[in-house]
């Protein structure tokens, strides 16, 4: 029986300290805290990723008002959605609602988005120890990712922990891992063996049973995690969240008044970020739209949601921007989308744009015709420039192809 959808599991690395925080403040240790789950350790929620994946795939294809709810009700003339919203992509894949262009040919007003996503977990997560700097998981983690190791599967004991190779050559002396306010025993085995964990790139993490080094990664991401995997220490559940509490960043930060270039006045606050590096976990479960009777396939959606996902990268996720917080690297994305086929798609977007504008022209008022003509002037103006520019390109591989091909 074809199943109606299909889950992919991602794992990101945050760039920068990342902060999603509460929505209000608090009278604990930070005025703003991060977001957590039921084991108090912090999360970036579903609704976060959702919502900024949607904002950046309108963005990259130029469809900001598939974006605002209140934009994208207008009627196309007046700046809502320019594509019938079961055609359109962002529309299909984050869900619409009361929709303007949706009732022709039957369709429906609303649609449930074709893209689930699940919150992002914290994988691995950082820590500095009096050997540098570690990563620290525990087995409930790992066994959300079908990491069953039998070395530490039943593993419920605060005092140890569990290290790699790596770290067994360095601590084996000791006899346990100092993070210089936590002192961790190296779990023995009966015959007083210290006990390893051999996860590594080559494990399999997830239901979709492929190892890291199968996601679609470059040789420099493959390199840095072969360094977290050899610092990689395994804790025991209730340690964990309590390093993970312990080591957050607390960032203190301050209103500048714009007319003295001062702190104003009880404008003081801080805040908790999760530290860079550090390793999350999330998934996403794609809908099949075929089984909505929608014309588009199951590649769009994949497509359009991990378009958004590469501009986490370069423009983040969460609060504090503005402030040097939220980038997030996303590992093993194959989106479907060539380059030709984006270049397509943004073509596709000028036409309907001038196009659009050409109509309006016909019916303005004259006070109004100038303006309607300048930035039909303009657009053109930018495929012109787009166009001698891919006309450059292609110059430069034809060139290259010929070069070779001699």
């Amino acid at each position: 029986m074809d199943k109606p959808y299909e889950r992919k599991i991602y794992f990101g690395m945050a760039i920068d300290p990342i902060h999603v925080g509460t929505g209000g403040y608090t009278l604990g240790r930070v005025d703003n805290p991060t977001l957590r789950d039921f084991d108090g350790i912090p999360k970036i929620p579903g609704t976060s990723i959702e919502g900024t994946t949607r904002a950046y795939a309108a963005l990259y294809f130029k469809q900001p008002q598939c974006a605002d709810k209140e934009k994208h009700n207008k009627k196309p003339q007046d700046g809502g959605c320019k594509y019938k919203n079961y055609k359109c992509k962002i529309c299909v894949t984050f869900g619409y609602t009361n929709s303007e262009g949706a009732k022709e040919d039957n369709k429906p007003e609303s649609l449930q988005g074709m893209a689930l996503f699940s919150d992002a977990k914290v994988l691995f997560f950082p820590v500095a120890s009096l050997i540098g700097p570690i990563w620290v998981t525990c087995p409930s983690r790992l066994k959300e990712l079908n990491v069953d190791q039998a070395a530490w599967q039943d593993f419920d004991e605060s005092e140890f922990c569990v290290v790699s190779n790596y770290l067994k050559s360095k601590l084996e002396d000791t006899g346990f891992l100092n993070f210089g306010w936590l002192l961790l025993q190296l779990k023995k085995k009966e015959n007083g063996e210290t006990t390893v964990h051999n996860i590594c790139v080559d494990t399999l993490f997830g239901v979709d049973g492929l190892k890291f080094r199968d996601r679609l990664l470059n040789d420099k991401e493959i390199e840095i995690l072969e360094e977290i995997f050899n610092r990689l220490v395994i804790v025991s559940n209730s340690v964990f969240s309590q390093i993970v509490d312990s080591n957050l960043e607390v960032r203190t930060s301050v209103s500048i008044d714009p007319t003295t270039g001062a702190a104003e006045e009880g404008a003081l606050f801080t805040y908790e970020a999760i530290p860079r590096t550090t390793i999350f976990y999330f998934d996403v479960v794609y809908q099949k739209p075929e089984h909505f009777e929608l014309s588009l396939g199951l590649n769009d959606i994949l497509s359009t949601v991990e378009t958004g996902f590469e501009l986490f990268e370069f423009l983040g996720v969460g609060g504090m921007g503005t402030r040097g917080f939220g980038k997030l690297k996303v590992f093993g994305l194959d989106k479907q989308y060539s380059k030709a086929k984006l270049s397509e798609i943004q073509a596709q977007n000028f036409v309907n744009e001038i196009r659009k504008l050409e109509e309006r022209l016909k019916e303005a008022k004259p006070e109004e015709k100038s303006e309607i003509e300048a930035k039909i002037n303009e657009l053109k103006e930018k495929v012109n420039q787009i166009s001698e520019e891919a006309r450059k390109i292609a110059d430069i591989w034809v060139g290259v192809n010929e070069e070779v091909g001699k």
